[in-house]
């Protein structure tokens, strides 16, 4: 008898303390859903939660272009869809965000699938969707940089001796509100031991971002040389407005301009003419990215000066192509360009240089 009141007695305390249990239980899984620290609380570390749930811990690099990039003791660094791959984000340590607004906001972050939130220095909240880049503020300096070496290279032998190859690199760094690029292309061609083209085009610029879609530039530097083309140096000054036609995570398409000054100097010239020219320009530039797939990535680029008859009046360069990824790091380039000059000047000897050079080339480039 008494063993079956004190089953009685346990079962109406285990009927009444269910409910308390029940909603201390779902309490505790709505609680890990999220995060259960506050940022301050986070030990030095960032960290986000991915679409399916699981948190990681690491150092935030930088989000551009719609993509997060993450570095993680575990996984290296990982490149994330900002929209499709990243729920939360909560970091450590102050973050400089821009807004589509035109505004820059500092102060450690926490972002959830609606809102940015900051709780110091100043308590603030702005929509998720407003965010354009977002960059460490006052950390270090490598992380604001990216490079890309390129290398293609052609060799024949038997009736025809002939080699040749490409360089290019590109070195920029980006924060939330500017950016700068210096980038390189060299191409050399040897035939049965006699060099038939040398040319190199260099560009340096930096870009200062007005709102979410325009910016200007007010650094544009070119330098190219190719005496095939009976150039021996011509450098270009020019000052840019720009404009996001497109700006997605798929799709992106530039176009900027503005006046400029060009300095051309000839190989040779003919007797009597000036070896170096000096002109005011006018100066465009077209970008465009798409990705086609998340492996293939297809890129255009097209840039006309409009310049006096002596530097040749009209001058256009394109350089166009399709990327493959096959690593994180690594991708293989198929690219096409074409360089135009409308007017060439003629040398010493009275020959008169091609208006066009083609170039077509498969290579890799590796990105750091």
């Amino acid at each position: 008898m008494n063993k079956t009141l004190n089953v009685l007695r346990l079962l109406l305390l285990g009927l009444y303390c269910y409910p308390a249990l029940l909603a201390a239980q779902t309490d505790t899984n709505a609680q890990g859903s999220v995060w259960p620290a506050a940022p301050d609380r986070l030990a030095g570390w960032d960290w986000l939660q991915l679409d399916s749930g699981e948190w990681v811990k690491g150092e935030i690099i930088g989000l551009y272009d719609n993509t997060l990039t993450f570095d993680s003791d575990h996984f290296d660094e990982m490149t994330l869809d900002w929209d499709d791959d990243v729920n939360r984000v909560l970091s450590a340590r102050s973050m400089s965000v821009r807004l589509s607004t035109g505004v820059t906001v500092y102060g450690p972050v926490d972002i959830d699938e609606n809102f940015l939130n900051f709780a110091s220095p100043v308590a603030a909240q702005y929509p998720r969707s407003t965010i354009i880049a977002m960059t460490k503020k006052g950390d270090r300096e490598r992380d604001l940089w990216r490079t890309e070496l390129g290398f293609s290279g052609t060799l024949k032998g038997g009736n025809v001796d002939e080699k040749g190859y490409n360089l290019n690199f590109e070195v920029a760094r980006r924060t939330a509100m500017s950016r700068l690029s210096i980038d390189y292309r060299g191409s050399f061609d040897e035939t049965a031991g006699v060099q038939t083209q040398e040319s190199h085009r260099s560009n340096g610029r930096f870009d200062r971002f007005i709102g979410s879609s325009l910016y200007w530039t007010p650094v544009y530097i070119e330098y190219f040389r190719d005496q095939f083309q009976n150039i021996d140096a011509r450098v270009t000054y020019g000052v840019f407005i720009g404009y996001y036609i497109a700006d997605s995570k798929t799709f992106t398409w530039s176009i900027s301009g503005g006046p400029g000054y060009q300095y051309q100097e000839f190989t040779t010239a003919p007797v009597g003419q000036d070896l170096t020219q000096e002109t005011p320009a006018l100066l465009a530039e077209s970008k465009l990215t798409w990705d086609i797939t998340d492996d293939i990535t297809y890129e255009l680029s097209y840039q006309p000066q409009f310049t006096n008859d002596e530097t040749g009046r009209y001058k256009h360069y394109l350089e166009t192509g399709l990327k493959l990824d096959v690593t994180a790091k690594l991708a293989v380039d198929f690219t096409y360009t074409w360089d135009r000059t409308a007017k060439p000047q003629v040398d010493e000897d009275g020959l008169l240089p091609e208006k066009d050079d083609y170039t077509m080339s498969v290579g890799v480039t590796w990105n750091y």
